[in-house]
């Protein structure tokens, strides 16, 4: 190839050299002129890449252009009134009437009175509306054509004795954007996407090399989309929750999300691994074999490390061909909170049920005996003071249930600023009946205490606690009460000589209707000690119980005075 390049440029040398001045300065000419419009269409496509890809506004946009590389970034809005300017601070003028703004994607050359440059312009219409306008100062250009036209003319004056050296040359410029290409393929071919300047000469070329760095700056665009598509899917993945694995059709494991990891204790050596390596339940292992051979989906609860996990596997793909692709789906669900609740929530209506009942029987008891005259007329009043105790146990029950579902439920907070002391005397006084009929001595030491808060709240939560150490306290026993501040909290302390808690009933005696001796019936509705502890909850403080059989009971509550609503 070389050798027949030489020969033929001997051959057009020889008839075209008087003619050769005039051809050079029309081809630079020409040449420069489609030079600029492509280095403008390279620069400006560049940029619109940036802009594509720039989060912020225009002004921050304009503000990482500035002094770089002495070109001139405008954004306009879509009636060509300037946004953004790297050399000019002043925004709203109007471009409208710019050749640039009415020939889109022309290049034009004029003076700017802004910098006082001559400068290349070209302009775009960008997808969301605006437009985008690049300038670059003319004397960089101007800088290089002269320069070749200065090496043309001292070489064709000295061609005669430097001809064959300038054939070499002129070889090496021609073969040199091939290699160009060549490279470019290659590289491409290899994964790499890099973008070459159009530095050629020769236009066929520089197509060449433009189409490739179109090809290569969609390539890498497309990949910037698709690995942001992963990592979003990855975070909301992430933060569903649950567990996600997928499997392949022979059972091999594809993708696992951070929570799956955690839950089964395995890393990313267990990818592209068979389940067995990572996933040890069979019933598991059963469930992706049945989804995958008889695309049958299963949904069933299982018990790892303690706690209860909720597993749905679905079948998800019948792409046969596509070997690679995941064809089950397996989620897993922590439920552990939400079993217990619903546990809760069954022996909640069946206790409530269970209490209900005793005193409604009662109640149709006695009055079936009225009905069919079985109790004697001086036997009514006691009947009747009977019916009237069984309704105030139902009422009671009621009462404290409804108690209770307003501390789990109610949103809002009916806070007002209470006297402490004031409420704890109050219900003292109120039981003052119940604790003098057994001959109990309280003695109480208080402080006034002043606090935001619901006073229905303290008020069962000091009732509570007094009237349970009353209730399991025997006759001419002692009740010790104390309500005091430390720092920025509450403490009521209430230590009886009562009959005690076992240390394996401790943990139970603030669940719904837990009873510590279930045939004892004493009135009471099941629910004092609940209360007292959704009460605690509410206010975020703690409780403290110290007790033993025959050793009485000391509880103390901690609640902090400042309640942030």
């Amino acid at each position: 190839m070389k050798k027949k390049l030489i020969r033929n440029n001997i051959i057009l040398l020889m008839t075209a050299f008087i003619l050769f001045f005039v051809v050079v300065f029309i081809a630079l000419y020409q040449f420069e002129k489609n030079n600029q419009t492509q280095f403008m269409a390279y620069i400006i496509d560049e940029v619109e890449i940036a802009y594509d890809n720039h989060i912020g506004d225009p002004i921050d946009f304009i503000n990482s252009y500035i002094n770089e590389n002495g070109r001139r970034i405008t954004i306009l809005d879509s009636d060509a009134r300037v946004l953004a300017d790297t050399h000019d601070s002043i925004v709203g003028t109007d471009k409208s009437t710019r050749p640039e703004i009415i020939d889109l994607g022309s290049v034009y050359i004029r003076h700017s009175a802004t910098i006082d440059l001559d400068m290349l312009y070209i302009a775009k219409l960008m997808d969301d509306g605006n437009y985008l306008r690049v300038a670059v100062p003319l004397a960089d250009q101007a800088v290089a054509y002269n320069r070749v036209i200065w090496i043309l003319i001292i070489s064709g004056l000295g061609f005669l004795g430097l001809y064959y050296v300038g054939l070499r040359e002129v070889n090496k410029n021609i073969l040199t954007p091939w290699q160009q290409v060549k490279k470019g393929m290659m590289s491409l071919h290899e994964g790499k996407f890099e973008i070459f300047s159009l530095n050629s000469p020769y236009p066929e070329i520089n197509e060449i090399l433009y189409e490739m760095n179109g090809i290569n700056l969609e390539t890498a665009k497309y990949l910037r989309t698709i690995k942001t598509y992963q990592m979003q899917l990855n975070g909301i993945l992430n933060e569903i929750k649950q567990g996600v694995i997928l499997f392949d059709h022979k059972e091999n494991m594809i993708y696992a999300n951070e929570d799956a990891k955690i839950l089964f204790e395995f890393g990313d050596d267990a990818l592209n691994q068979p389940a067995y390596y990572a996933i040890r339940e069979p019933l598991i292992k059963e469930a992706i074999t049945q989804a995958n051979v008889h695309r049958k989906s299963s949904v069933f609860d299982i018990k790892i490390h303690g706690k209860i996990i909720e597993s749905r596997i679905f079948f998800v793909s019948s792409d046969k061909d596509n070997q690679n692709e995941a064809t089950v789906l397996s989620l897993f669900k922590d439920v552990t909170q939400e079993r217990s609740i619903e546990q809760m929530k069954r022996d909640f209506f069946s206790h409530a049920s269970h209490e209900l009942k005793s005193p409604l029987t009662a109640i149709r008891g006695y009055a079936e005996l009225i009905e069919h005259g079985l109790i004697k007329d001086k036997e009514i009043p006691k009947t009747a003071e009977q019916i009237v105790k069984q309704t105030e146990t139902m009422t009671a029950l009621v009462e404290d249930m409804l108690m209770l579902s307003r501390l789990e439920n109610l949103s809002e907070n009916l806070f007002s600023d209470q006297n402490l002391e004031q409420l704890l005397n109050d219900i003292i006084e109120q039981l003052k009946p119940m604790y003098q009929q057994k001959n109990i001595q309280i003695d109480v030491k208080s402080k006034a205490i002043h606090m935001m808060c619901d006073a229905l709240d303290m008020q069962k939560l000091f009732k509570n606690l007094i009237e349970n150490s009353i209730k399991y306290s025997e006759n001419d026993k002692k009740i010790e009460i104390k309500l005091y501040q430390e720092k920025d909290a509450f403490i009521f302390d209430i230590k009886d000589q009562g009959i005690g808690i076992d240390l394996q009933h401790q943990q139970r005696v603030f669940e719904r209707f837990y009873r510590i001796d279930k045939g004892r019936i004493d009135g009471g509705t099941g629910l004092g000690l609940a209360i007292v502890k959704h009460i605690v909850m509410k206010y975020h403080g703690n409780i403290r119980l110290d007790s033993g059989l025959s050793k009485g009971t000391h509880i103390v509550i901690y609640i902090k005075l400042d309640q942030k609503q």
